[in-house]
Order: C-alpha cells, then structure tokens, then sequence
C-alpha cells in the first residue's frame, strides 16, 4: 500500500511539473525545438536569450552580460504577451551580418513581479532564462492574457 502511494505522489508530482516550461538548451547549444512563452493554469512562463559578446575578453564578463541580455529579452517577450507588439525595426546588414541592432527595455510596475526561475549557459557563453509572473498578479492588473500561447 506504502508503494502504491509513493508511486502515486509521484507520478502528480511529474504531471505536475510537466506544465512547467522545459530546457531549451541541448549539449550546451540552443535545442533544435522550444517553447517561448506558455500559460498555464498559475503563471505565464517566459523564455528569453542572450549572446555573448565575443569582444569581451574574461569568460565571467561575458556570461554576466550574456545574462542580463537574457532577462531583457524575457521582459520583452512578456510584454509582447501582456500588452500586445508594436514593432519597427532597424538593423545594418553588412557583408550578411547583422551590424548596429540594439534593444532598450525598462520593466516597470507589473513586470516587476516577475520572478526569475532557470539560468543556463551555452558552450559559447550565451544564455537561456526562464522567468515567470502569476496570472493572479495579471488578473489584479487587469490582463487577462487572451493572445498567450497555450
């Protein structure tokens, strides 16, 4: 009987987590196939990314700003969901690189709540966060998430 519960509480606890969103990074490279946002029944997940710059010499200099870059773009990924997107674009492509794209972010208010949940590093320095904010928080602010990915 102690088994048959165990062996309960376990499998809710792997269905459970299974809502959860999963790793992107596979062998210490972006995985070939992910998810970026995803709703559930407590919380709207996030995943964001961010490269290291190859200019910075220490290996620490380069993840820590390969993190933060990371963080930027989940508070944007997440703000693409709350509030919708309005995009405009301009990137310098020079000799088939992309030259002089730059992104400015300030999380104010709701996304202040966000809570960062997973930080992973790729062979190259880059790096993947998972960050999320509970939908009770959204419903207070009024967001009722109706574009998010299910």
């Amino acid at each position: 009987m102690k088994k048959l519960v165990f062996l309960f509480a376990a499998a809710l606890c792997l269905c459970a987590c299974s809502a959860h969103m999963k790793s992107a990074v596979k062998d210490g490279q972006i995985a070939p196939k992910f998810a970026d946002t995803l709703t559930d029944g407590e919380y709207l997940w996030v995943r964001g990314f961010g490269a290291a710059n190859p200019k910075h010499q220490s290996d620490s200099q380069r993840r820590i700003l390969s993190r933060e870059a990371a963080i930027a773009h989940a508070y944007q990924r997440a703000t693409e969901v709350i509030y919708g997107a309005n995009l405009e674009s301009n990137v310098q492509i020079v000799d088939a690189v992309s030259e002089g794209s730059t992104v400015h972010t300030t999380a104010s208010g709701l996304l202040n709540d966000m809570e960062l949940v997973s930080t992973e590093y790729l062979e190259d320095g880059g790096c993947s966060v998972i960050m999320r904010i509970s939908r009770a928080k959204l419903g207070a602010a009024g967001s009722t998430l109706q574009g998010a990915a299910q």
